[in-house]
């Protein structure tokens, strides 16, 4: 069975924060007041709020989702494999689908009820079906498929803000588990704190996944899970 996406979750972002110094005359006791007033007022608040917890309260805000995705592999920093496709999500029944896509066309797509997952060829003819934790635990790319439980993700692993950059924010993501050696990376988008780019990093493997396109809470076609046989 060909594999359905080798590797995935999010940009492995080299981000920088430049700091800003401050040279200049001796001010009085007036003008340093109204300068640090000033200084005060631009400085951004980027900083005072909590986005961990923003980011886990997606789990309430999300009933449906809908995104475009694109995924890349790297070992040592040589590219080893791209892949690029669309992922759906619902929250009731946690239903997931995942399509791969090459030239605009599906060549295979994942259905799952985090139960069972069946995988389709082209056609929508079934090519397997297997346990969803049996086909989980091959997968290096878990966090792609954690959408609507960012709350019990966030609770695995010891969490930080690593940067801020271009409106987005880096939680770095440890895991609790000593003996799960991998970094975890998520951009998250600082006006609603969605995902944009998910990165596993484990010794010389990278793998990166970015999240486009994102449709929350719109009504998905009765047809898109189609082929989840109960």
């Amino acid at each position: 069975m060909k594999r359905f996406i080798n590797n995935c979750v999010c940009a492995a972002l080299v981000l920088t924060l430049a700091g800003a110094g401050y040279a200049g005359k001796t001010q009085t006791a007036p003008a340093a007041a109204k300068s640090a007033q000033t200084a005060a007022t631009k400085a951004p608040s980027v900083q005072e709020k909590d986005y961990v917890a923003c980011f886990s309260a997606w789990d309430a805000k999300m009933q449906t989702l809908q995104t475009d995705f694109v995924q890349t592999t790297e070992y040592d920093g040589i590219l080893i494999s791209r892949s690029q496709g669309r992922i759906y999500y619902s929250q009731q029944g946690r239903l997931l689908r995942l399509d791969n896509v090459e030239q605009g066309k599906v060549t295979q797509t994942a259905l799952t009820d985090k139960k069972d997952i069946w995988v389709l060829d082209e056609k929508g003819q079934e090519v397997t079906r297997v346990g969803w934790q049996e086909w989980l635990a091959g997968q290096p790319n878990q966090a792609l498929f954690d959408f609507g439980n960012y709350t019990a993700l966030i609770a695995r692993h010891n969490v930080s803000v690593q940067e801020h950059k271009d409106g987005l924010v880096i939680l770095l993501l440890q895991p609790k588990d000593k003996s799960q050696n991998y970094t975890l990376y998520v951009a998250v988008n600082e006006k609603d704190c969605f995902p944009a780019y998910i990165t596993i990093k484990s010794d010389l493997m990278q793998t990166t996944a970015e999240l486009t396109d994102k449709r929350l809470n719109a009504e998905l076609k009765k047809t898109v899970f189609k082929g989840m046989k109960k």
